[in-house]
């Protein structure tokens, strides 16, 4: 991360810290949405109009606006081109201010309270805020990827909420290790060591004998080991495998 990608995490987390006792919108939402849509306050829109959240312009909003070209994904994956009016603001200060007050529209009033980053960004994205597909997974990977957890913490109080607790989970990419403890540092469990659920589950793994889930499995987290904010592993009736590593999910 760049000392300006830095510089600019601070400056939207603070205005997000100060307006978390009115508005109670998570700062890691906040801070997710204005690096997704400013492309880090780089943008046109952000850098001439001080809109770092892609807020479009309606008759009575109270600010002027500026048109711009922008592409909109549909629901069968393509995309359209059209001309939109978007919010202009006079300063920094007013544009983030101009968020908390886009929030305001009752669509968005389910966001208000919420505490878990995860709910968050897929409620911003049923609630409408963009067109794209996978809006509520490009954040999700802004706040794991960046440590914007932080700002969350100090927000609730010096609490972090909980990435994941026990639970049932799902498995999102193909030969996920089975090891005997939480960590890369443990053995790779033998495909005759797990349930028989799951070797039935994962018959692919039988001839290498090797304990693996595929995508797909779903598995039972009986207990959730951090390893750090980026790493979590998950205790199943078969062994460890990794939550997340590096800030990279292997389940949902």
């Amino acid at each position: 991360m760049t000392q300006e990608q830095k510089n600019f995490i601070q400056m939207i987390g603070n205005a997000a810290l100060l307006y978390y006792p009115q508005y109670k919108i998570l700062p890691s939402l906040t801070i997710a949405q204005a690096i997704k849509e400013s492309n880090w306050g780089m943008s046109g829109l952000s850098e001439t109009c001080f809109n770092y959240f892609g807020m479009k312009w309606k008759a009575g909003c109270g600010c002027a606006y500026k048109e711009y070209n922008t592409k909109e994904q549909r629901k069968d994956g393509s995309y359209v081109t059209i001309k939109a009016k978007f919010r202009k603001y006079n300063n920094v200060a007013d544009g983030i201010k101009g968020y908390y007050d886009f929030l305001n529209y009752k669509r968005y009033q389910n966001l208000k309270g919420v505490t878990d980053y995860r709910t968050a960004c897929e409620l911003i994205a049923k609630d409408g805020w963009a067109t794209s597909l996978t809006y509520a997974e490009s954040l999700k990977k802004y706040v794991e990827y960046y440590g914007l957890l932080e700002w969350d913490a100090k927000a609730l109080g010096g609490k972090m909420p909980d990435r994941y607790v026990p639970g049932t989970y799902t498995v999102t990419s193909n030969g996920l290790k089975v090891r005997s403890g939480a960590g890369v540092q443990y053995s790779q469990k033998l495909y005759s060591e797990m349930t028989a659920d799951a070797q039935k589950n994962n018959p692919e793994y039988a001839d290498k004998g090797v304990a693996c889930y595929k995508k797909g499995t779903r598995f039972t987290a009986k207990k959730i080991v951090k390893i750090s904010d980026t790493e979590y592993w998950a205790e199943t009736p078969s062994g460890f495998v990794c939550m997340m590593k590096n800030g990279i999910e292997y389940v949902k």
